[in-house]
């Protein structure tokens, strides 16, 4: 009996964590992204306009097991999701304030699922317009989805999830990237 209730207080306290409010981790370019936007040599640099989301999709902070990540420094999402296209596209020196064409997008979907025992998962959706002098040459919906190894111990659970996050932003700019569509309506 003793034994049952030392491994039961040994459980509790592995699956114990404190609950935090963290801003989501710095965005790091990804290399995939750079690499595509590299081979693209017609590839005309992009000014970033405005991106939205509906207020209460852009505010909500993601939970993970009672922990919540917020989005950009401003606490929006759509801000998160601004900040990295624009260091994506810096990175591989396509950014610039005063070009032709501007890129815009909507955050459509945004979450982040730290709860699984031994797996979590994120999925993005977002809308991206490209306008050139004014004239639309792009729009579509886009969406990407990750997953990773988790833990049912939260305190490798949680920094898994927001660690992971940015991941996700990556794979869908990997999408917009590598749509030929994007690369026609960039081009020179």
């Amino acid at each position: 009996m003793r034994m049952m209730i030392r491994f039961a207080l040994v459980a509790a306290l592995l699956l114990q964590t404190a609950c935090v409010t963290m801003v989501a981790p710095k965005y790091q370019s990804g290399m995939a992204n750079s690499q595509v936007l590299g081979r693209q040599s017609n590839g005309a640099p992009l000014k970033v306009g405005a991106f939205t989301a509906d207020a209460k999709l852009d505010k909500k902070a993601l939970s993970v097991r009672g922990s919540t990540l917020k989005g950009g420094d401003d606490g929006k999402y759509s801000t998160y999701l601004r900040d990295a296209l624009m260091a994506e596209l810096k990175t591989a020196g396509r950014l610039d304030d005063k070009a032709n064409s501007e890129i815009t997008g909507e955050l459509l979907e945004n979450k982040l699922n730290g709860s699984g025992m031994s797996t979590g998962n994120a999925s993005v959706k977002a809308r991206f317009v490209i306008k050139r002098d004014g004239t639309q040459v792009y729009d579509r919906t886009l969406s990407a989805q990750h997953e990773w190894d988790s833990s049912f111990i939260g305190a490798i659970a949680i920094p898994a999830a927001f660690d992971n996050y940015p991941v996700t932003i990556q794979k869908l700019f990997q999408q917009l990237f590598s749509d030929p569509e994007f690369e026609r309506a960039t081009s020179r």
